[in-house]
């Protein structure tokens, strides 16, 4: 594949997968404990062997007035399993088992092989993190550790020269409740920034291999 299409492939991922919640009329401040914090979360990430949840994604453009909103399902399996299937008011579904990338749009079905560039597997360990809540062990990002009365913030900026022309940073939140995932927000290099939501989650029950397939 070109490099011209592994770009426009990258930015159609971008669209339909880089999301947050925005933590709105909360106040985040510095965590006076930042290790005691974050082990307390890779904890709770290794724990996670599965995730099963509804989600809703806002993407706002600086050229419309109204965000894009979409609704669907999301899987997770340990170690590198994801689907993301959009239900309304579209279906498009992207899966990631390992290196493969298979998206589907209709009757039109793409498959690549993440790890035969590295922006792809830039993408790969990205997302993976930020659904384990473990981004802060990658080498690509600086982070840092903020907290609210119900949440944990954790921010992380580029310094991968790659990843910096698409990703101004990244914020994910964390439920003090159960220090897991709640939502996360990609903000594009351009300011653009989409969201996702995620709600009835229902962590560790059993997921079938075939949720990771096309077929």
């Amino acid at each position: 594949m070109s490099r011209k299409n592994h770009l426009k492939l990258f930015q159609g991922i971008l669209f339909f997968l880089f999301c947050s919640g925005l933590a709105i009329g909360q106040d985040f401040k510095p965590v006076a404990n930042f290790n005691k914090i974050q082990a307390e979360i890779n904890k709770t990430s290794e724990s996670i062997k599965t995730i099963k949840s509804n989600f809703i994604q806002e993407k706002q453009l600086s050229f419309l007035t109204e965000s894009i909103k979409s609704e669907g399902l999301f899987r997770y399996k340990k170690e590198d399993r994801l689907r993301w299937e959009y239900t309304q008011p579209f279906k498009y579904l992207i899966l990631f088992n390992g290196n493969e990338v298979v998206i589907k749009d209709g009757n039109n079905t793409n498959v690549f092989d993440a790890g035969s560039n590295a922006l792809f597997k830039q993408i790969n360990n990205l997302m993976l993190g930020a659904v384990k809540g473990d981004l802060g062990k990658n080498k690509d990002f600086d982070f840092s550790l903020n907290e609210s009365p119900k949440q944990y913030q954790l921010l992380l900026k580029p310094v991968n020269d790659n990843m910096k022309k698409y990703v101004a940073g990244v914020e994910i939140y964390f439920e003090k409740g159960d220090l897991a995932v709640s939502s996360i927000k990609i903000i594009e290099s351009t300011g653009d920034f989409t969201k996702i939501t995620f709600y009835d989650r229902k962590f560790n029950e059993p997921i079938d291999e075939k949720t990771f397939t096309s077929n």
